[in-house]
């Protein structure tokens, strides 16, 4: 009997499935690895998915990885160097980069400093006289037009004038020597304020303006408050606050001004700085005495143009009879013929003035007496006594 025919009794072997690699890779494909990992065999009688197999057991495989190779120290000290060396150089790089960087601000800031356009040197254009005569004719027709039009046009047909109280306008308009005719453009504004100011003494201030094409426009300020002081030789003059002489006046018109005693002009003129006269070199004492004089005239008209003025910044003018400088360390006011007021010397005398109106507003309109304002006495009070 053949041994080697087939039991058709005998169970037939059943081929099991193979089935994948867990690491993803079809049948057949040779596997990969990755460094560091081992390739592990499968144990004896196991085939190579892990069905049990009855051959040899398979051979370990040789596709085991190696172990990565240790650095030396010198490969260390090399890749330290290296790394080292590429720093300083990016270092050495940021440094010169902001080097440049700030030299070309520097320029730049340089360059908007002295800010010169560029040199263009071009050659000389030869002479065009034709181009000359032309020019020439441009300008002589430009001022020859101007000198018509000026001649022509813009002549001065209206003078209005506005402010004048104490003078008329048509006596304004006199004085400043504008007449009709006259070029609205060339007449000289200063010369014709002067002459109003010269002739006109009651004239403070003087404003003239022109609008075309035939207008001109005076504007005037008179003087509101004058004072009356006496010359010389004994004629009364009305003057401002500032030592200008306004005009001559006589006894019965100087009452109505505060007068200036104690100090006289000298040769008075109008429109002219007052002159104080000098006072002898003596002078006779309240006893009969002779006393030598001190106070030059000079200071004492200053001493009551102060005064003057003091009573102008405090707004009580009219209400001042009379402002006596004869002694400048006892200057007397007279307010009206009610109040005697002791100035004392001529410091301070802006506040004194302001202590006075401020004391006589305090007392009744019945009440009349003297004022002691020299702070001499009763120290920084103002003493009102009666009259008896």
């Amino acid at each position: 009997m053949d041994t080697k025919q087939k039991n058709p009794e005998a169970p037939r072997k059943v081929p099991q499935k193979r089935r994948p690699p867990s690491d993803g890779t079809r049948p057949g494909q040779p596997q990969t690895r990755r460094q560091g990992e081992y390739k592990r065999t499968p144990p004896q009688g196991a085939s190579v998915y892990g069905a049990p197999t009855g051959g040899r057991p398979a051979a370990p495989s040789r596709t085991v990885g190696k172990k990565p190779k240790k650095e030396t120290t010198l490969q260390k000290l090399l890749k330290k160097g290296t790394s080292a060396a590429k720093k300083a150089n990016s270092s050495r790089e940021k440094v010169i980069r902001a080097q440049k960087q700030m030299q070309s601000q520097r320029k730049k800031k340089r360059a908007r400093q002295f800010d010169t356009p560029a040199v263009i040197y071009t050659d000389p254009k030869p002479f065009n006289r034709t181009r000359l005569l032309v020019q020439l004719m441009t300008v002589a027709a430009v001022v020859i037009a101007l000198v018509l039009g000026l001649s022509v046009f813009f002549k001065v047909k209206t003078i209005t004038v506005a402010g004048a109280e104490i003078y008329s306008p048509w006596k304004v308009r006199e004085a400043s020597g504008i007449s009709e005719g006259d070029n609205l453009l060339t007449f000289s504004r200063a010369s014709a304020i002067a002459k109003i100011r010269s002739e006109l003494s009651y004239v403070d201030k003087v404003r003239i303006g022109i609008k075309l094409p035939d207008t001109v426009n005076i504007y005037i300020e008179e003087l509101e408050v004058v004072y009356a002081i006496k010359s010389q030789d004994g004629i009364w003059w009305l003057m401002t606050s500032d030592g200008r002489m306004v005009q001559q006046s006589d006894s019965a018109s100087a009452e109505k001004y505060t007068k200036v005693l104690g100090v006289a002009v000298e040769s008075p003129q109008v429109n002219a700085q007052a002159i104080a006269v000098e006072a002898v070199p003596t002078e006779t004492g309240e006893s009969g005495e002779t006393v030598p004089v001190t106070v030059t005239g000079a200071q004492r008209l200053s001493a009551a143009l102060q005064i003057l003025k003091a009573l102008e910044a405090n707004d009580i003018v009219g209400e001042a009879a009379s402002v006596d400088v004869s002694s400048t360390n006892a200057i007397e006011l007279w307010y009206g013929l009610r109040y005697q007021v002791n100035l004392g010397d001529t410091a301070n005398m802006e506040y004194k003035i302001a202590c006075m109106n401020d004391a006589i507003l305090q007392l009744s309109d019945y009440q009349t007496g003297k004022l002691d304002i020299s702070f001499t006495t009763g120290g920084e009070q103002v003493i009102y006594t009666p009259f008896s």
